[in-house]
């Protein structure tokens, strides 16, 4: 069963980064037989005429080989996978995916070991038999110190000391059986059980066992126990840490535990979690360490080689800068950028972390910055200056402000005896260096030192700005490093029944089925059309589904940006060049630099009142860039919408941007062309529950964000061809309904095209994966957003079109005679686009005019 579960999280997982050089390995599709993976060498190899595919294919039959390879040995490198040579760097990210594996760093590379608990981290009694114990201790009736004194007899002392064990595991006894805070938080909870609950969920070694039950979600109770059983096998020890649990104590354990869960309402009968399990770890998993070894030792190599491509280069600019950003002290307030030369190989490569109220730029102001000398033997961390455009002696001024006023750990060197290498470029960085920590490649620390000093030494580059440019800052506590974080794993569902109830307690009713439909249109395509009657709250259900993630204009990761019906270009969105040549930011540039600095975090552009000016006109060539993007090394790249000469960087389409518009219909806004309907989902929010009010009277509680990674939002699907392997019967199945409803468009021209129709596959493949909609449900939406928006006009031949569609979509005839369809709409497979067909119907036959908007 062990296996089992290893196979159900390929299920889960779309791609898996190597351990030590971050490199994505694409899973395009797996069948009844092994996985097809698809990765940077298998794709260059593709692309070369070396191979047919660009992925290769790994059997079942061979995981399963590493697996036990791996329980064997219990801690593994990847020279110890004899059996599965030249897979065994993506055979340890995939193991270090699940929670009961961890990664360690050592000097000697990077190793995966399975973690190890012991028995009393499981349930020792069953719950209903520890529950009585606690209320009994809670009246006073036990004693927990002195219970072989209290207990009438030794079977009495078994169950009672076995109750006094689990009090111990939840914390609400201490070691030597005396009552912790914990238990009088607990006496003083109105809710007892919830309290229980919650100390359960704390527990590691419950997580896990959480975390395989939804794995095995589709699995008989049987072969989940079997499966945590099994588990408990491989990493649990007796109370004394020597020897493996054995099966009958495992049995056991393992049947209390599921017992406690079912009994805490955490599990169903079923044995299946009742909410998604999101296991969530505040540690902080860095290979800073492996990647600086990296550049160092292939550097010298690289500098032998043409510039323009190299690896190298996007290894220090990319993955080095992206590790660095999940450290906690490298938040949002950071620039983080790295390099390696322009247009040819840099002497004294360098990776700046800037506190963006001091500079942007590493040619002026103060920052942090990774020295590599040249010879490449010494890294240096160090609090330096731009030497561009400061003058030697404000750098002098700066360098010697910096010694004097701030404290520091005698680690870090506040003298001139920092050598680069005999360049002038290397003399002038040293020159503008301030205070240093020098690391040699031959002695090089570990990854817990390299991530104490840098935290440090932003502590001191924060005291300095405070003390100079007047900016506050909360300290930030150092974290606790560790080799890899657990997995985190939140579905599609969980995330869609979070953002609904988010919203739901900011006091605006919406159906969870338009939240649904939101959600999977943002990761269709990247832009969305939110129309509605005025006072609907358009504005703010965009603004709450951000915030509901972790995106607000506080922190950067939001902007509202009100469209003015003056815009007749993109000028006023993007920038434009002053009088004095030099560029003037728009506020869309100003979220794309935002985004692009944090490249992990989902990023929201709301376009407010988007069509007060002509859309074709302010917003064409985000239009265009949109259309450009593509894959290139896993990540989601477009052309430029500015070069480096405007913003010094290229900027495209960030693959984290998400932009949405809404838009009122009336005589002062423009309509839309087919243009910009093609190239976005357009969604209705007309309806509204103005009697819902339970937001007021304290029957809906607060919530917190969740801080989501991008990857829950971004597109797994760009072409029809990524979704082809997965997805091929949807794909001829709504091509064909497509020609149908084609059919009915063609007199009034209005037929979509390719782009529409892949998007529409994109939406129900998403739709198919996170068990979201019905088939139906989900084709019903594409209708009403991608189709239906196409028709407009006063003439027979819109009659004809309206009234093929109804026909196409319920089997019956549209009729002026008939006056109530409400029954026809309840019948159909497809009742919003009825709905809104037949609306579109009387409008025509009333007014002599029809469209898709109200009015």
């Amino acid at each position: 069963m062990l296996t089992k579960i290893l196979l159900e999280l390929l299920n889960k997982v779309n791609t898996i980064h190597t351990l030590t050089s971050n490199r994505p390995n694409k899973i395009v599709r797996t069948d009844s037989n092994g996985i097809y993976v698809e990765s940077e060498a298998s794709r260059r190899k593709f692309e070369n005429n070396e191979t047919t595919n660009p992925h290769a294919y790994i059997p079942f039959e061979f995981l399963t080989t590493a697996w036990e390879e791996f329980i064997q040995q219990r801690m593994v490198s990847a020279n110890d996978f004899t059996k599965t040579r030249g897979r065994s760097s993506f055979i340890m990210a995939l193991f270090a995916k699940l929670p009961y594996i961890e990664v360690v760093n050592e000097p000697a590379g990077t190793k995966i070991k399975l973690k190890e608990f012991k028995t009393d981290q499981l349930p020792c009694e069953q719950f209903h038999k520890v529950l009585p114990f606690l209320d009994q201790v809670t009246e006073g009736t036990y004693d927990p110190p002195t219970l072989s004194k209290q207990a009438k007899n030794d079977n009495e002392y078994r169950i009672l000391s076995r109750a006094r064990q689990d009090l111990r595991l939840l914390g609400l006894l201490n070691d030597v059986n005396q009552k912790s805070e914990k238990f009088h938080a607990y006496e003083a909870s109105p809710n007892k059980l919830a309290f229980i609950r919650d100390l359960v969920l704390e527990k590691e070694y419950f997580q896990i066992a959480l975390f395989v039950l939804q794995l095995l979600e589709a699995y008989p109770k049987s072969e989940k126990k079997v499966a945590l059983i099994e588990l408990g096998m491989l990493i649990v020890r007796n109370s004394q840490g020597e020897n493996l649990m054995v099966e009958s104590v495992a049995k056991e354990r393992t049947h209390n535990l599921l017992m406690w869960l079912e009994k805490l309402e955490v599990i169903d009968s079923s044995w299946s979690p009742i909410e998604e399990i999101i296991m969530e770890e505040n540690t902080v998993s860095t290979r800073l360490r492996d990647q600086f070894l990296h550049i160092m030792n292939h550097y010298p190599q690289a500098k032998t080689q043409p510039f323009g491509g190299h690896e190298l280069g996007s290894f220090v600019r990319n993955d080095v800068t992206d590790e660095l950003k999940k450290l906690p002290f490298v938040n949002g307030q950071y620039v983080v950028t790295g390099s390696v030369g322009q247009g040819n190989w840099a002497s004294v490569p360098w990776i700046a972390i800037m506190n963006k109220e001091v500079t942007t730029s590493t040619q002026r102001g103060y920052y942090i910055v990774y020295l590599f000398s040249e010879d490449m033997q010494e890294l240096y961390l160090t609090f330096a200056q731009g030497v561009t455009e400061t003058s030697k002696e404000e750098m002098q001024r700066i360098k010697e402000a910096i010694r004097s006023e701030i404290g520091m750990d005698d680690r870090f060197q506040k003298d001139d005896n920092i050598y680069l290498g005999p360049s002038k470029r290397a003399r002038d960085y040293a020159a503008s260096t301030a205070v240093y920590v020098k690391y040699k490649l031959e002695d090089f620390p570990s990854e817990d030192v390299l991530v104490g000093d840098l935290e440090k030494m932003v502590r001191y580059y924060e005291e300095f700005i405070t003390l100079n440019e007047g900016v506050n800052y909360k300290p930030t506590e150092p974290p606790k490093v560790v080799s890899m974080p657990k997995a985190d794993y939140m579905s599609n569902q969980a995330l869609v029944e979070h953002i609904y109830q988010y919203i739901k307690s900011k006091g605006f009713f919406y159906e969870k089925e338009e939240i649904t439909n939101l959600f999977l249109s943002l990761k269709t395509k990247p832009f969305v059309i939110i129309s509605g009657i005025s006072g609907t709250g358009k504005t703010k259900i965009i603004e709450w589904f951000a915030e509901s993630v972790g995106a607000t204009e506080e922190n950067g990761q939001f902007a509202l940006i009100p469209v003015r019906p003056d815009w007749s270009d993109g000028s006023d969105l993007i920038g434009y060049k002053d009088i004095k040549g030099d560029f003037v930011e728009g506020p869309l540039t100003k979220i794309m630099q935002k985004a692009l600095d944090n490249p992990t975090k989902p990023h929201f552009v709301l376009l407010d009142e988007m069509n007060l000016a002509r859309v074709e006109y302010y917003f064409s060539d985000l239009l265009s860039v949109m259309e450009s993007r593509n894959w290139r090394d896993g990540k989601i790249v477009s052309s430029e919408i500015l070069d480096s000469s405007m913003v010094g960087r290229s900027i495209g389409f960030p693959e984290n941007m998400y932009i949405v518009g809404t838009v009122n219909m009336d005589e002062t806004t423009h309509p839309f062309s087919k243009k910009v309907l093609d190239r976005a989902n357009t969604i209705e929010f007309n309806r509204v529950q103005l009697d819902y009010l339970d937001f007021l009277q304290g029957a809906t509680e607060a919530m917190e964000p969740k801080y989501i990674e991008n990857g829950m939002l971004r597109a797994d699907y760009l072409y029809l061809k990524d979704l082809a392997s997965k997805h091929m019967e949807l794909i001829k199945e709504t091509s064909l309904t497509l020609v149908g409803i084609n059919e009915a468009l063609k007199p009034l021209g209005a037929q979509v095209g390719y782009r529409v129709r892949d998007e529409i596959c994109m939406y129900l493949a998403y739709n198919q994966e996170g068990k979201l909609f019905s088939k139906e449900d989900a084709f019903d939406y594409c209708l009403v957003q991608k189709i239906l928006p196409r028709i407009s006009g006063s003439d027979s031949r819109v009659e004809h079109t309206i009234k093929e569609l109804f026909k196409l979509l319920t089997n019956q005839e549209l009729s002026e005679d008939i006056e109530d369809y409400s029954a026809y709409i309840k019948l159909s497979k497809y009742p919003r686009s009825t709905e809104k067909l037949v609306e579109m119907h009387r409008r025509l036959m009333h007014d002599g005019f029809t469209s898709f908007w109200i009015s």
